[in-house]
């Protein structure tokens, strides 16, 4: 493979910023670009930090810096890898990145270093999905499940069903191989049924985890809804903490969705603010309308946002009975008066929550309802779950096969077509950790990846 080089830390002004190289020309770009203050060599001890010059080719320094020196296979791609710790800044990276180019290294493009891990072994395409997640990582709750996932939790339990199912495999083929020699008994068959449905509850166990890991790597969504001039844009910019939405005393000045994200209870909340229901001539304020209604469709939740202070008019009654799904409703403007709650409280038959969004009145309660929500949209707090729509596929493949394969064999069904189930769950799990992966996946995956991971 060629060697490859590329600045790891983000744009921006910082202290400290590193230009990564990987590959069989990893030292000698180290000879070609880094000299001591004397002007020699540096000594490459590995993992030892070397303070160094970064230096052009007539000598001239470009920068002081720290190396390191990880040789291969022990670094992070299994190849010899060469970290440059340089001053932060776009100048000084850039440059000495350059002189790393000028050396013989070519641009790494996205993931690629990520690439290398997996390609060489090091890591399954599982923990190489989690690399990603644990950079875009938003709350506690994500980021303890991406390192879950990153440290093999997810690929230790599939490498043992690989073993299960390929122990029930050895014997079913056996069995085939040599019907004369080899006799699946009651007791047997009994055996490997039960070792099936092991296997099958404990997949079914894993893919229960999807909603919950979906939500802690997506956010989980509430949709803020309802009538306009109740207070949804001063809710939001309450619950986020600054003024995101405009604010005004006029009916429909929302237009259009904002957003923003809290973390109550480690959990990542994505805000959603929206028109405000109701009939409008206005063709934008419509089109308003019409995406608030989308949204809210599309929400893990929907915050149904009222006017507290009075009793809801008859066109507002028909718009908080046409709201369905997990709906929480809130009554806003408690600071003005609670005259429209008891009124809310029937059209809703059920009692809203009173909060107010300018004295700060129930947000505490109404934030932990949120993170109470979202926490159970799955199994809540489950280490390594599956947190991609890739990983629920792949196990519901392997899953499916399983199945099939225990109703075969239990109905006295053919044996051989058992067993060809049985690999295809196989293959379905190898493919999870990525083994057998067609190329272009590969480049789909690893171009979410910025560049220098």
């Amino acid at each position: 493979m060629p060697t490859i080089a590329a600045v790891s830390t983000p744009p921006g002004e910082g202290g400290i910023a590193i230009v990564r190289v990987s590959g069989p020309g990893a030292r000698a770009v180290a000879g070609a670009v880094l000299r001591t203050a004397a002007g020699s060599a540096v000594a490459l001890e590995p993992r030892v930090a070397a303070l160094a010059w970064a230096v052009a080719q007539g000598g001239q320094p470009v920068d002081e810096v720290l190396s390191l020196w990880m040789p291969g296979p022990a670094s992070y791609t299994r190849e010899d890898v060469l970290e440059i710790h340089c001053h932060g800044g776009h100048a000084a990276a850039r440059q000495v990145l350059s002189l790393c180019l000028e050396a013989g290294a070519r641009p790494a493009g996205p993931g690629e270093f990520t690439l290398r891990a997996f390609l060489n072994g090091r890591i399954d395409l599982v923990q190489a999905e989690a690399v990603l997640d644990v950079i875009r990582a938003r709350g506690d709750a994500a980021l303890a499940a991406h390192q879950a996932l990153l440290g093999g939790e997810l690929s230790r339990e599939v490498a043992g069903w690989q073993e299960d199912l390929g122990r029930v495999l050895v014997c079913l083929e056996a069995f085939l191989d040599f019907p004369d020699e080899e006799d699946v008994g009651e007791p047997e068959m009994d055996r490997l049924l039960a070792d099936l449905d092991r296997v099958g509850a404990a997949m079914d166990a894993k893919l229960a985890t999807y909603a919950w890991g979906r939500t802690v790597r997506d956010g989980f969504t509430a949709a803020l809804v309802g009538p306009p001039n109740a207070g949804k844009s001063s809710l939001l910019n309450r619950l986020l903490g600054q003024e995101r939405a405009i604010v005004t005393e006029v009916p429909g000045t929302t237009r259009d969705a904002v957003d923003g994200w809290i973390q109550p209870g480690g959990v990542p909340v994505r805000l959603v603010d929206t028109a405000g229901l109701r009939a409008s001539r206005d063709r934008v304020e419509a089109e308003g309308v019409r995406r608030a209604r989308r949204v809210a469709e599309e929400a893990d939740c929907v915050v149904l946002v009222c006017d507290g202070a009075r009793a809801p008019t008859a066109a507002e009654r028909v718009e908080i009975a046409s709201q369905t799904g997990p709906v929480l409703a809130v009554a806003n403007k408690a600071d003005l008066g609670r005259a429209g709650v008891a009124a809310l409280a029937e059209a809703l038959g059920r009692p809203p929550l009173e909060v107010s969004a300018v004295t700060g009145e129930g947000i505490p309660a109404l934030t932990a309802e949120l993170a109470r929500r979202a926490g159970e949209m799955g199994a809540g707090g489950v280490e390594a779950p599956l947190t991609r729509e890739r990983h629920r596929a792949a196990l519901e493949d392997a899953r499916a096969a399983v199945g099939r394969a225990s109703d075969l064999l239990r109905t006295g069904g053919f044996p051989e077509v058992a067993a060809s189930e049985l690999h295809g769950a196989r293959r379905a799990l190898a493919g999870l950790l990525g083994w057998g992966t067609a190329e272009d996946v590969l480049e789909g995956i690893f171009s979410e990846f910025c560049i220098g991971k």
